[in-house]
């Protein structure tokens, strides 16, 4: 498998297995097996890794103003940090989705049974 980043884009995935492995610590610790959380505790647990890796980027992304010689024009270049080709952030918003459809089929699947 090929994970394809630019910048500090690789401590997204990094950060996400981290949160998803203290989510399932969690569930096995306090829960106990067979609770039918899991799902949603890990995945829960996964974003907020991830947030906190998306707010780290970006605060430490100021970025580098350059004045070009020829033009006088200043450029604030930045890190773009990406995973993927896709800017981080939006990572986070498509785990944020995930964890509520998962949160969705977990709540449907306990009603309906």
């Amino acid at each position: 498998m090929f994970l394809i980043w630019r910048g500090w884009g690789i401590l997204l995935p990094l950060g996400v297995l981290v949160g998803a492995l203290i989510g399932l610590f969690v569930c096995v610790g306090l829960l106990g097996p067979q609770s039918g959380l899991e799902p949603v505790i890990i995945a829960l647990c996964a974003t907020v890794a991830a947030y906190g890796v998306v707010t780290l980027l970006d605060r430490t992304d100021k970025g580098k103003l350059v004045i070009d010689a020829e033009t006088g024009e200043e450029m604030l270049l930045k890190r773009g940090d990406s995973l993927f080709f896709i800017p981080v952030r939006f990572w986070f918003y498509l785990l944020v989705l995930i964890t509520i459809i998962t949160l969705g089929i977990s709540i449907f699947s306990r009603f309906a049974a």
